[in-house]
């Protein structure tokens, strides 16, 4: 994560001695950690540049510096890093030349050292005022770079989801992509992998839930059971028994992103909302949990209506919980579904009308 001294690199410092304009130095290598594939370079890169920042003696950097000579030999530096080839430090003192992250000023015999003081300074060495320079697009890059890991982890943590849905079903017709799967899964997918395999396993769903749908439409003894069932299950929603499948279709527009088919029997969605709910952080148990306490479609209507405002749900279990838990939960959340549906510019769309 991004901690708060990264988000506050080129800001003030706190202490006296930090003075009113400064870097913290530490501060700005660390988000460099993290934006370094943006500049170009690798953790030993980062270990030359650690290691060169250590000899200068002021933590607290002035934005105004134009310079900030260091002038330790390639021994020193090759010392203090554990034993490196010389060849090795040239190679990576190369490497952050060219990401404009340090400047090279040298003497007329090539070596670094400092004569004088003040006005009368002469130094020559390695010059670390490009950080500084460089610490808005530093901290950009940094905070970018967390953001996309944040995504990735997100996203794979939803095809994870989708992998253990798709293994309960029955999983013979997907034995080969299942393997495919499990073997992406141990590489280091991008972002654009993950999405591509998501969508693959979403269609695979699909198609299951819409044969299981199908199934049941031909089996009129059980569709009537199952009806009398949903019934029983409606009685409990507080206030939204009103709420038909024509609606949901409708209301539940996040749903049909990832599930094109429209639902044509209440099992379609509580089958849906139970591979929908570890897709977006709900764990089994508090599903299940929701199941119980107010029944099946209940919590399914719950589920699709988190997974509408789920930008703005920061714990979507614990917002389950909640609505579980509050009297008025259910109708509070099939009110809001409506009124989001109103404010759309189709609003003339008479969505509670049956098809």
């Amino acid at each position: 994560m991004i901690t708060h001294a990264q988000r506050n690199v080129g800001q003030a410092g706190a202490s006296a001695s930090a003075g009113p304009a400064c870097i913290d130095k530490w501060s700005l290598i660390e988000a460099l950690t993290h934006a370094a594939e943006s500049f170009g370079i690798g953790h030993r890169q980062l270990g030359v540049l650690r290691t060169l920042i250590t000899f200068h003696p002021q933590r607290f950097w002035p934005v105004t510096a134009d310079r900030l000579i260091v002038y330790p030999s390639n021994r020193t530096l090759c010392d203090r890093l554990g034993g490196m080839p010389d060849s090795t430090l040239r190679r990576h003192l190369r490497a952050l030349v060219s990401a404009g992250l340090i400047t090279r000023s040298a003497s007329s015999n090539g070596k670094r050292y400092r004569r004088g003081k003040g006005a009368n300074e002469i130094a020559f060495g390695i010059d670390l005022a490009p950080l500084i320079r460089l610490t808005a697009k530093i901290r950009q890059a940094a905070q970018t770079a967390q953001d996309q890991a944040e995504a990735l982890a997100a996203q794979r943590a939803r095809l994870l989801a989708l992998l253990k849905e798709l293994k309960a079903q029955d999983a013979a017709p997907h034995t080969s992509f299942l393997a495919d799967l499990a073997r992406a899964m141990r590489r280091k997918l991008g972002l654009n992998e993950i999405l591509d395999l998501i969508g693959q396993a979403i269609a695979r769903l699909s198609a299951v839930l819409k044969k299981a749908s199908s199934t049941m439409e031909m089996n009129a003894s059980d569709s009537q059971n199952e009806r009398h069932k949903e019934q029983q299950e409606r009685k409990k929603t507080d206030g939204a028994e009103d709420i038909t499948l024509h609606e949901i279709n409708a209301l539940c527009r996040e749903k049909a992103t990832l599930f094109p088919d429209p639902m044509h029997q209440w099992t379609d969605v509580t089958r849906t909302a139970a591979i929908v709910a570890p897709m977006i952080g709900i764990a089994e148990s508090a599903f299940e949990n929701a199941r119980r306490s107010i029944g099946s479609v209940p919590a399914a209507i719950l589920v699709l209506y988190i997974l509408e405002i789920l930008p703005k749900v920061e714990r979507p279990g614990a917002y389950l919980h909640y609505l579980v838990s509050h009297k008025d939960g259910l109708s509070e959340a099939v009110t809001a579904l409506r009124q989001m549906y109103l404010s759309d510019d189709n609003s003339e769309n008479q969505y509670y009308s049956d098809a």
